[in-house]
């Protein structure tokens, strides 16, 4: 006769139903979480966070298309995301804006931007309005003399003033760095109201510099090239001032990061023309061999600081450098004018270096 203690007591099983019931809940709450997390995306885009900013002056040129007006205003600072504020356009149905410049705020909800944009360009600031072209590659000493030079209205020791002791420091920008390499190159547009704020322009120099580093991923250096976002400038900075083409940034980038990842001095002459402040004269075997922390023909690493201001695709090629194992480069003009010519081997660098020579490039 069996007891108890004979029978094996299995826990009862739940049911398929509730177990499809608890699964369509577990979905739904991640799809839930998702709508919402997507929904913040859109709503800090559509309207983002905070005031807005400066009043600015932006001109939107003859025959500009939806997307080339998203990016203006995405590129100026109007608007969070150029994406979202030319689908919100369209499904607005808005559009066929007039050509002109047009007076609008840093950091705009879409709706009040194209509120402004309907209502079509503004007759006052066009007639005082003008341009500042800065120019990719210029040095800090540079763009202060380009700024000068352009805005007659501004004051030089105003001008020094905020750059030494800026109103606003990036985003990217280490302690005790000057602003070398974080003044973005771009044209901007001055009206009679700001042409005489110096402060206020370094200001969006620096906030425009932010947000395009941004864009090119600066923040996930450390993962992606492994280097810090600081690092990152530099290396686009070393890109801006080497090449000549954009089908070459790409490949420098990876020699820097080949260089970097095998110890090897980056060998760079504008990083030594940084040094010895040589923009554009030869250099010599004295000026190789000078004791500074620019010059990496002596010293293994990265400079201390970016030699130059880069632009959107000498960053965007420091955060997505070519595949390949290349240690060495020389201008070739093969197969374009300014193309370079990529060695894996010292003995092909210098059969490359022998054409350069020959064309007279610099060699």
């Amino acid at each position: 006769m069996s007891t108890d203690e004979d029978w094996d007591w299995l826990p009862r099983r739940t049911s398929t139903l509730t177990r499809v019931i608890i699964l369509l809940g577990l979905m739904g709450v991640v799809v839930l979480i998702a709508t919402l997390l997507v929904k913040g995306w859109i709503d800090d885009r559509l309207d983002p966070p905070g005031d807005e900013g400066p009043e600015l002056v932006v001109n939107i040129p003859q025959g500009a298309s939806i997307n080339d007006i998203a990016r203006i205003l995405e590129d100026q600072g109007v608007v969070a995301n150029s994406t979202v504020f030319r689908y919100y356009l369209r499904y607005k149905d808005a559009g066929d804006f007039l050509a002109g410049n047009y007076v609008l705020n840093e950091n705009m909800a879409v709706w009040e931007a194209k509120d402004v944009l309907l209502a079509g360009p503004d007759p006052g600031p066009a007639v005082d309005a003008f341009r500042v072209v800065l120019p990719e590659g210029l040095t800090l000493a540079q763009i202060q003399g380009e700024l000068l030079a352009q805005v007659s209205t501004f004051n030089a020791d105003d001008l020094a003033r905020a750059i030494a002791f800026p109103p606003v420091r990036s985003d990217y920008q280490p302690a005790n760095s000057t602003l070398e390499g974080v003044l973005f190159p771009d044209t901007y547009l001055l009206d009679g109201a700001t042409a005489d704020d110096e402060a206020a322009l370094v200001v969006r120099l620096v906030d425009q510099f932010d947000r395009v580093a941004s864009e090119a991923g600066l923040d996930t250096a450390p993962e992606t090239v492994r280097v810090t976002p600081y690092e990152a400038v530099i290396v686009a900075s070393l890109i801006e001032k080497e090449a000549l083409i954009d089908e070459d940034r790409a490949k420098i980038a990876r020699v820097i990061y080949n260089r970097l990842g095998l110890d090897m001095p980056l060998q760079i002459d504008a990083a030594v023309r940084y040094a010895v402040n040589k923009p554009s004269e030869p250099l010599t075997l004295a000026d190789l061999r000078v004791d500074n922390p620019y010059n990496v023909y002596n010293r293994t690493g990265l400079p201390p600081g970016p030699i130059a201001a880069p632009g959107r695709a000498s960053l965007e090629a420091a955060m997505n450098p070519a595949d390949g194992f290349w240690l060495f480069y020389v201008r070739t003009d093969d197969p374009v004018p300014g193309a370079h010519t990529f060695s894996n081997t010292f003995e092909e660098h210098e059969a490359a270096t022998v054409i350069c020579r020959q064309r007279d490039l610099g060699c």
